[in-house]
């Protein structure tokens, strides 16, 4: 069966085929599968996750690809992979956790798509959440007075 490479905006997100090469898992541990595979890629609403095709997608969006979990794309990082020689048309994804996908697209126009979209993703929320919450300030007379552990009662 041959599958058309083929990618979509979708709401907020794009998804797509991609050929993925899974190289760490985490900043210490590399991937234990790091062959390429032609995956469905699902990036929205700040998270990516990967499926063995689209029809898996569609009838179950919880099965993922090998049970794999779905990723949190904040604070990513995203480029074209121009150091990567090997392949054609690659982008790296550098996850928050150390985990890092190459993925090939079938050309430089879907590449900068993909390398765009996720972006965005990866940028979605950082500024709201990055800002400090702060709790108001409470009276003195509303915190319960506290006693250190050590204090000797008088009798």
């Amino acid at each position: 069966m041959n599958i058309e490479y083929s990618t979509s905006l979708v709401g907020e997100g794009q998804e797509g085929y991609l050929i993925r090469k899974h190289e760490w898992e985490s900043t210490t541990k590399k991937a234990s599968n790091r062959s390429w595979d032609k995956l469905y890629i699902v990036a929205r609403a700040g998270r990516i996750c990967f499926y063995k095709d689209i029809k898996s997608f569609k009838s179950n969006p919880e099965l993922t690809f090998r049970g794999e979990p779905s990723y949190e794309l904040q604070g990513a990082q995203v480029e074209i992979a121009n150091d990567y020689t090997k392949k054609k048309h690659v982008l790296r994804i550098k996850l928050s956790n150390g985990a890092e996908f190459l993925l090939q697209a079938h050309d430089d126009n879907e590449m900068v798509l993909w390398v765009n979209s996720v972006k965005a993703q990866s940028e979605t929320g950082t500024v709201a959440e990055s800002r400090s919450q702060t709790l108001p300030a409470i009276s003195q007379k509303d915190e319960p007075k506290r006693r250190s552990f050590f204090t000797l009662k008088k009798k």
